[in-house]
């Protein structure tokens, strides 16, 4: 078994320790923090949230990284929190969080490691062997490793052969989008809205969805690509306006709260012709919302989008077939519908956050008592 399970049965309820970044940072671990943090049973364990990273300068990431690793020790020894939940993804995230997992093992708690890098494998397999040995050594000692996919868990365990890995899809809180299914409006004959979330730059692919731009308003010259994003902003609004799409194409800044409600409930599709994921929010925000979804087949993506059945898959970088796949949509209602229907059920079955959350809870429980 790994880590620490087999140590003997406990009783009572398990009182947690959770830790990751601040739950304002922009990003996927904050929101799915907040997701399930949001959606936790009143009758589940007691949990605490520490954050160990936030938005800022040098220091102040220093300080909180410091900050929160004293917290976690202060909430082992003096709360009595004897199940640490870890949330981190690769490089800096990965090392701060080992440190603090490692002293999770020495207390005697039981380490919980939820990984959500879209890129913890080109991590490992770019680090000295010493750090290979350094990360499998993180992963086997912990009682669980959470992965955000069935690909994932493969990956995660051809890094970590003897760690415990299994499978916790991400959450999205499906009532908070119901009001977008009702105000949604129907696709004028030349238009339509394109809406694309997410940090600016090519892993996302924000750069060959401006390339495929001008195909898409060619045939449709009305059409409306919403884009909400932050990072390489300058770059995207300078190809913006040398491919002369600056008609077809709304900036929208970071969005939150009722401003992205509002986003999803103007769109009529969802783009994100990513290079590298684990599981992104976005889409499954997107699925909640009734949007079908144009994307690629990389990270955990294949496990929650059909191609044909709730959206569109393309192969990275071919901006032809995204241009296509978009027409497609926007021309055809019935399809729209079909996909929005299989989304809309996926992600109350499989996604909402309450049903993720009690998983949760199962596992706690279980690694408790091992």
């Amino acid at each position: 078994m790994a880590g620490g399970l087999g140590r003997g049965t406990r009783t009572g309820a398990p009182r947690v320790v959770m830790a990751g970044p601040a739950l304002k940072v922009r990003g996927g671990i904050s929101s799915v923090a907040s997701s399930l943090l949001g959606a936790w049973p009143e009758d589940g364990q007691s949990v605490v949230y520490i954050a160990t990273h936030v938005d800022g300068p040098k220091l102040l990431k220093t300080l909180a990284a410091v900050a929160g690793t004293v917290g976690i020790a202060f909430a082992i020894v003096f709360g009595r929190r004897r199940v640490v939940h870890l949330h981190m993804s690769s490089h800096a995230s990965f090392v701060r969080k080992s440190a603090i997992g490692r002293m999770a093992k020495l207390l005697r708690c039981c380490l919980i490691i939820h990984i959500h890098g879209s890129r913890f494998d080109v991590y490992f397999r770019e680090s000295s062997k010493s750090r290979q040995r350094s990360i499998t050594r993180s992963l086997e000692s912990a009682d669980l490793v959470i992965a955000l996919s069935e690909e994932w868990r493969v990956r995660l365990r051809r890094i970590a052969p003897r760690s415990n890995v299994r499978v916790l899809p991400n959450p999205v809180s499906v009532a908070e989008f119901e009001p977008t299914l009702e105000g949604r409006y129907a696709v004028p004959e030349s238009g339509g809205t394109v809406l694309f979330l997410g940090a600016f730059g090519k892993r996302k692919g924000v750069y060959d969805l401006l390339e495929g731009i001008p195909a898409v308003a060619a045939e449709r010259p009305e059409v409306v690509f919403e884009m909400g994003g932050d990072q390489e902003v300058a770059e995207v609004a300078g190809l913006i306006e040398k491919g002369g799409v600056e008609r077809n194409v709304k900036m929208l800044g970071w969005v939150t709260g009722t401003d992205k409600l509002a986003a999803f409930t103007r769109a009529h599709i969802y783009v994100l012709p990513s290079y590298h994921e684990g599981l992104p929010i976005g889409v499954l925000e997107a699925m909640a919302a009734g949007l079908p979804v144009v994307t690629t087949p990389v990270g955990g993506i294949p496990e929650v989008v059909k191609d044909g059945v709730n959206g569109i898959i393309i192969t990275p970088g071919d901006v032809r077939a995204l241009s296509s796949a978009l027409l497609r949509l926007l021309g055809d209602p019935a399809l729209r519908k079909r996909m929005s229907d299989a989304n809309v059920e996926l992600a109350r079955s499989r996604h909402d956050a309450p049903v993720v959350a009690a998983t949760l809870c199962e596992w706690y429980n279980e690694i408790w008592n091992a």
